[in-house]
């Protein structure tokens, strides 16, 4: 019995001793996780542009190459000011402090980054969670009294490939998406075109279409690229993509059973009922007749119902004040009677409707010089540059199709939404800057542009940074 007693507390220490070091260890491993994540979220969610601008002690996004134990004076409830207080204070809800016989230390952005499949990581945060625990029983074979645990985490912010910020809604034409002209149309993000045509997809006359950073041309129907036309990489067969922005909620829209519109202060979200007419009251202009601006001189707009459209041409400058602009059974114009030096507008809107026959879309053409507009960054038309009312079914013709035409540069930031109409590029346009979403029934390209990758999230489409755990 004397001689057997060595080898019993050895099998009892394997129970007891050997289970609570594995739960301890399980416990270490969920602060670590714990702790990571609420770094890379913190460091996320308190920065607007990846990578972080700044990467400093006193910055909310802290570089810290060497571990380091986490403060003792970190409280239960605190809030935490930057990325490291916030992993620490984690690691602390889940039972684990920088004392005793625990440790928790912290680093950030140090090393090697992590990597996974299909991401690139920004910026990263790692948690190393160590405890000391008792030996009782196996305290006679390993000669002491405790052992550690530990368990390490890294999460980081990760960027995914960019999603798709093209959709060719036509349903079974041929030429929804139509280069030609030798044009070069590039995204960092991917195009989904929805026809069935043999030749929904043509890109031919020594035109490229290209989708760059490991994102796709999704093509439901054909494809042609004659006459030395390039596209790259090759087409990837799919189902139709919904429409991306059909349901949103947008509370300028007619009703779908009485056709007439919502009403409230434009630029929020709620407080809208719909008119007990079916017109919406005029700010500028009257039905037939757009508000026009074709005096050599410099405007500043308002937003507002432009009641048969708008018109611009033969001014100096146009800057359009913050909102939403609705275009009841009218144009919106630009350049069109005449030159026109700059075009400016910052958190903008323009929507337009009216009925089947009134509808009519956005033109800027025609000696144009600079163009640049960018949609409003929340509430309820947030990254929506030019959206088409959906419940519009207008034919699609000369006076309908919208236009990027006349050699103009715009610099565009949000989408532009035309569910039942077409749209032209031509005559070197090129959209080169900012993030553009391109939502529409048809689309030809005669002119050059360029689409890029949705960082910001300002059109609700494309890639976006989020939080991932990537070790």
């Amino acid at each position: 019995m004397t001689m057997t007693l060595t080898l019993s507390f050895g099998l009892i220490g394997l129970v007891v001793d050997l289970g609570w070091a594995y739960w301890r260890q399980e416990a270490c491993l969920e602060a670590a996780q714990s702790a990571a994540m609420a770094g890379a979220m913190f460091a996320l969610t308190n920065n607007t542009t990846w990578p972080p601008a700044t990467c400093t002690t006193s910055s909310t996004v802290v570089c810290q190459p060497t571990a380091t134990a986490c403060p003792t004076n970190i409280t239960t409830g605190q809030a935490p000011t930057t990325d490291v207080q916030s992993a620490c204070l984690y690691a602390q809800q889940n039972g684990f402090k920088a004392t005793g016989k625990q440790n928790v230390t912290i680093s950030a952005n140090t090393g090697n980054p992590p990597t996974a499949g299909g991401v690139s990581t920004a910026y990263y945060v790692t948690a190393r969670v160590t405890e000391q625990v008792p030996l009782t029983f196996l305290a006679v074979i390993a000669g002491r009294t405790n052992s550690t645990v530990a368990a390490v985490s890294t999460s980081g912010v990760i960027s995914a490939p960019a999603g798709d910020c093209v959709y060719v809604l036509d349903p079974s034409g041929n030429l929804a998406l139509n280069a030609s002209n030798g044009v070069s149309i590039q995204s960092e993000c991917g195009y989904w075109i929805n026809s069935s045509g043999a030749t929904a997809l043509s890109v031919i006359g020594g035109s490229t279409l290209a989708a760059l950073d490991s994102s796709k041309i999704n093509l439901v129907g054909g494809s042609t690229n004659a006459n030395g036309g390039t596209i790259s990489p090759g087409t990837t067969h799919a189902s139709p993509a919904a429409d991306p922005f059909l349901t949103r909620d947008v509370p300028l829209q007619r009703s779908a059973t009485s056709g007439h519109p919502y009403v409230c202060s434009y630029g929020t979200t709620g407080g809208c009922a719909h008119t007990t007419t079916a017109a919406y009251v005029c700010d500028f202009g009257a039905p037939g007749a757009p508000k026009t601006y074709n005096t050599y001189a410099s405007y500043t707009l308002n937003p507002g119902v432009y009641c048969g459209g708008l018109t611009i041409g033969n001014v100096n400058a146009v800057t359009f004040n913050p909102g939403v602009y609705i275009f009841d059974g009218g144009a919106l114009n630009i350049g069109g009677s005449g030159g026109v030096a700059s075009v400016t507008g910052t958190g903008v809107t323009f929507y337009s409707t009216g009925t089947n026959s009134t509808y009519a879309g956005i033109t800027i053409t025609n000696g144009v010089q600079s163009v640049q507009l960018s949609a409003p960054t929340s509430g309820s038309m947030a990254g929506l540059l030019y959206y088409q009312d959906p419940s519009l079914l207008p034919a699609i013709n000369s006076t309908t199709t919208s236009a990027f035409a006349g050699g103009v540069s715009p610099l565009l930031a949000g989408s532009i939404y035309l569910p039942h109409t077409a749209l032209n590029f031509s005559n070197g346009t090129s959209t080169t800057t900012s993030s553009v979403g391109l939502v529409v029934y048809d689309v030809t390209f005669t002119g050059g542009a360029y689409f890029k990758q949705d960082g910001t999230n300002i059109t609700g489409l494309g890639g976006t940074n989020k939080a991932g755990m990537v070790q």
